[in-house]
């Protein structure tokens, strides 16, 4: 058997290749669209063919590269029956086997995450008739299970039904091999471990814990970080039902960026936030190309439906945001500032910034009593680990449905844990028409290095 796990660092992805050399044929399993020419060439190295994809549910969080992969091998995608796709696919059910020489995948129906999600239990005949490993989908992860609340409380249920009945009872030496890993948003607090057993899950993971069903339930349900605006459109384009396209993007000079910004366009400027504050087309959305989660930063802020024109230090910057955006379905990217801000400047157009303060700059205004609120983007569970006391929580996602608790007048210094999440938050609030902010460079990170008080 050939095995093979491909890992996207940025978003958490894992993707597999599972191939038998004396059968030629390989499978892939949960294919990203970033990644097609990845498994192309990996099945050429090996002299394997692609015969099958297999996606172990309907992904949210990123677009499948099931059909380009399929366009590009003539392999049939294979769905679980329950799947509300609608471009063309075969089904399988719950106990079909797939065959790809010596090599079973066992299809195993675990619903919870989605409805139609499965899990493939995989055994190498010519090894032994014991099952090798299990690729869990979003069923299980390491250190954590998938996310039910696209499914609420009923969801919930069936995830706890589905892994003491389809997972937990079988072998501790079966391995683990879950689609997605730390970064991603379909779980909570994931391992940055790739892999793991039966044995090790059943014994460690924190969501396992839970002795009855309604324990698991009110578990799994509580303190989920808030569902990514994104994630229905994803959803849509992965069933089909909201057609894929491809970014084609043109060079702009800044002029034509301009009329184009007052005309609808949003500017998503890649660099990095201290050079973004420095200066920077009005109205932008602040992602750093270096920021954990790129793409699906980009995807959460944009406006919906709106022409995106990039702004960046570089052309390896605009490729590798190209390649980031297409992988969650963010089509709508018409085209770049040619030569970014020096001709911006050149041209005397508008500029605005955002001051960048320090933590020992906050901490004086604090003790000054000055008229500053501090506004904390990070997540409830890095909230409870410590936090500057009378801070205005606002997580990330949440902050710009909650606009009402911003105190539009104040100054505000906005931290994250070490400066990104903060600026594109602010960012996202200016072009609400809040202004008055202050981006608290190194975050809680530095905070507390500097020994700075904190509550919790």
């Amino acid at each position: 058997m050939i095995f093979h796990q491909l890992q996207n660092e940025e978003s958490g992805c894992l993707s597999y290749l599972i191939g038998c050399g004396q059968a030629g044929e390989a499978v892939v399993v949960d294919p990203g669209r970033d990644r097609v020419d990845d498994y192309l060439r990996l099945a050429r190295k090996k002299g394997l063919k692609i015969t099958r994809i297999i996606e172990t549910h309907t992904h949210a969080d990123h677009i499948s590269g099931n059909r380009d992969l399929a366009a590009l091998t003539t392999a049939p995608i294979l769905l679980h029956h329950s799947s509300k796709a609608i471009f063309d696919h075969l089904t399988v059910r719950d106990g079909d086997e797939v065959r790809i020489g010596t090599v079973s995948l066992k299809v195993m129906h675990t619903p919870g995450h989605t409805p139609d999600s499965l899990c493939l239990l995989v055994t190498d005949r010519g090894r032994g008739s014991d099952p090798w490993f299990i690729l869990t989908g979003d069923t299980l992860f390491i250190g954590d299970v998938g996310r039910p609340d696209l499914g609420g409380e009923q969801a919930a249920a069936d995830l706890y039904a589905s892994l003491h009945t389809a997972l937990l009872p079988l072998p501790d030496s079966v391995e683990v091999y879950p689609a997605h890993g730390a970064g991603s948003l379909c779980g909570r607090a994931m391992s940055s471990k790739s892999a793991s057993t039966i044995g090790f899950e059943r014994r460690f993971n924190p969501a396992l814990a839970a002795w009855s069903q309604d324990e698991f339930v009110q578990l799994v349900m509580t303190g989920l970080p808030a569902k990514p605006p994104s994630f229905e459109t994803i959803v849509g384009k992965n069933q089909g039902t909201i057609p894929l396209a491809s970014a084609k993007p043109r060079p702009y000079t800044a002029r034509e960026a301009w009329e184009a910004v007052q005309h609808g366009a949003c500017v998503v400027d890649l660099r990095d936030p201290s050079t973004y504050g420095e200066g920077h087309v009005p109205a932008a959305i602040n992602v750093w190309i270096e920021s954990p989660q790129f793409a699906d930063r980009v995807s959460w802020f944009a406006p919906t439906g709106a022409p995106l024109i990039l702004v960046a230090q570089g052309p390896s910057d605009l490729d590798r945001a190209l390649g980031g955006l297409t992988r969650v379905g963010v089509d709508q990217v018409v085209g770049f500032i040619q030569r970014g801000m020096i001709e911006w400047r050149s041209e005397e157009l508008p500029v605005e910034t955002v001051p960048q303060i320090t933590v020992y700059d906050l901490a004086e205004w604090l003790e000054e009593r000055r008229e500053v609120v501090v506004v904390d983007v990070r997540e409830p569970f890095e909230w409870r680990e410590g936090h500057i006391d009378g801070a205005l929580h606002l997580p990330m996602l949440e902050a710009a449905g909650r606009l009402d608790e911003i105190p539009r007048e104040r100054p505000k210094a906005v931290l994250c844990a070490g400066g990104l999440r903060s600026s594109t938050v602010i960012s996202a609030l200016k072009r609400r028409g809040i202004g008055s902010w202050y981006n608290v460079t190194g975050g809680m990170t530095a905070w507390l290095k500097a020994g700075h008080p904190v509550g919790r």
